[in-house]
């Protein structure tokens, strides 16, 4: 043990400092440094917890990332965008995307008795991950998404709910609006609420099945055969509905043009019972086309009809892109936009969509830096006032080490290793004070906060031990080296004048 560590411990654990006037004001500066480093440890908690939260909501609405048709210029309208198969496996298979779903959005009125309120109404398909909604779900239950019988279930928000006076159960109508002059109702049945704390989501988004929109849209195109009887002879027609309304009829036989009526002779009828008579329906504005198809077989019974169901199914409003880790935001925005992103479509990421918010979190961080030096600077002080009464107090000692022959600094080695001891117990203390109110605000959630002005109804925590072991050895490195310039006092004691002042 060297000369400066023995005689820096000695005056620390001598008993009769008890009776000395720098007891007291080392206890306060050690106090002090307690309170302020318990202070630093909670602000850097709580910013990181409100951080985590807030971008978790912000990202569980909309993801990290979306891919949208280029033309889209209102946020509560998606146009329709071909959904590539080979696209989605893309993007699932970048380094850091956790998941990929498809949705749309359009604006909509529900209505109940007597009461309307717009809406946006958001569609969501069997691929979600409903992970985020089942989250913040306050009373029943999600909507069926994704099945092939799409029952007409809707989520509302707690917002909706109490202004429209709706329960789960309830049933309203929902006008979706496609063109000014086309608004068309459908009635859905209330399944569940949900509350994210996120104003321009709760008091606006309905969720629906992905279907409903795709249908309603009239994205994609719908081919049908009716088979009707003129004269006691077969006949068929194509029918056609969704897209530009400028449709084209392709049929399997040869000579036939137009949506028809074609007669179906006994000869043509005869072929049909081995292959059947298909229409293909397309339109001007290059929207994938639809098939349908009939087969004549023996008899009344025999006829049969099918089809591919519509191609609206291809069309989605964009794409969402969730990622592991929000730090990768950048480096995946550029991934996408280099590798996956096709020409006609844009892509945008949770900070363009929500600035206002991520302003906000960014000014957090300013703060954080702010409550952080102010600490430290009250530690500087604290400790500094404490040294130089040790030093002045110590001074017979100091005159007597510098008669033995011990030099300036190795004496001011002696003192800041007490400075350093003081710092270290209240660094620890702090520490300990910090983490444990963290915790019980954690397990508890004593202290809460309203959520409409700050997006959470209790104040989150986010311990993490990184940050708090830099904080620590940050704090003490800036107060020992500011504890340098009292410590010169040491070097303007003469060792004849300390010992006859003893």
């Amino acid at each position: 043990m060297g000369l400066a560590t023995f005689v820096a411990r000695r005056i620390l654990a001598d008993p009769e400092r008890q009776d000395r006037l720098s007891r007291p004001i080392v206890l306060i500066a050690m106090a002090g440094i307690v309170l302020g480093m318990a202070v630093m440890v909670l602000t850097v908690g709580i910013t990181r917890g409100f951080q985590r939260e807030i971008r978790a909501k912000v990202v569980g609405v909309g993801g990290h990332l979306q891919l949208t048709a280029i033309e889209q210029n209102d946020p509560k309208e998606t146009p329709r965008m071909v959904l590539d198969p080979e696209q989605l496996a893309a993007l699932g298979a970048l380094p850091g995307v956790a998941h990929v779903q498809t949705y749309a959005t359009k604006p909509g009125i529900v209505e109940t008795d007597g009461d309307l309120e717009g809406v946006v109404v958001r569609g969501l398909g069997g691929d979600l991950d409903p992970t985020y909604l089942a989250q913040h779900l306050t009373a029943g239950r999600l909507p069926v998404l994704g099945a092939a019988e799409r029952p007409n279930e809707v989520l509302v928000s707690n917002y909706l709910a109490y202004r429209l006076r709706i329960t789960v159960g309830d049933t309203v109508t929902i006008y979706l609006v496609k063109d000014r002059d086309d608004i068309r109702p459908r009635k859905f049945i209330v399944t569940g609420t949900y509350r994210t704390g996120l104003e321009q989501v709760d008091q606006q988004v309905v969720v629906v099945d992905l279907g409903h929109l795709q249908r309603f849209a009239q994205w994609g195109l719908t081919a049908e055969v009716l088979v009707d009887t003129v004269g006691g002879n077969p006949t068929v027609e194509g029918l056609a509905f969704g897209g530009d309304a400028h449709h084209t009829f392709e049929w399997s036989v040869a000579g036939w043009s137009g949506p028809g009526p074609h007669p179906v002779d006994a000869a043509l009828r005869a072929r049909m019972q081995d292959r059947p008579l298909t229409l293909v329906v397309a339109d001007a504005a290059g929207t994938l086309p639809d098939t349908a198809w009939v087969r004549f077989g023996a008899g009344p019974a025999g006829l049969q009809r099918g089809g591919s169901g519509g191609s609206h199914r291809h069309y989605v409003g964009g794409i969402e892109v969730d990622l592991r880790s929000f730090d990768r935001l950048d480096e995946l925005e550029a991934l996408v936009h280099d590798q996956v992103m096709r020409p006609d479509q844009r892509l945008t990421t949770v900070r363009e969509r929500s600035p206002e918010i991520f302003a906000w979190l960014e000014l957090l961080d300013t703060n954080v830096a702010v409550v952080i030096v102010l600490m430290v600077l009250v530690a500087v002080i604290n400790m500094t006032s404490a040294l130089l009464l040790i030093i002045l107090e110590r001074t017979p000692m100091i005159g007597v080490l510098k008669a033995l022959g011990a030099t300036n600094g190795q004496v001011r080695r002696i003192f800041l290793l007490d400075g350093a001891y003081i710092l270290g117990i209240g660094i620890l203390g702090g520490d300990a004070l910090g983490i444990l109110l963290a915790l019980v605000q954690r397990w508890t959630g004593w202290v809460r906060l309203p959520v409409e002005s700050y997006y959470v109804d209790v104040v989150p925590v986010d311990l993490d031990l990184a940050p708090i072991l830099l904080l620590n050895a940050g704090t003490l490195v800036v107060c020992v080296s500011a504890l340098v310039l009292p410590s010169l006092l040491v070097t303007r004691i003469a060792p004849a004048r300390a010992i006859r002042f003893d």
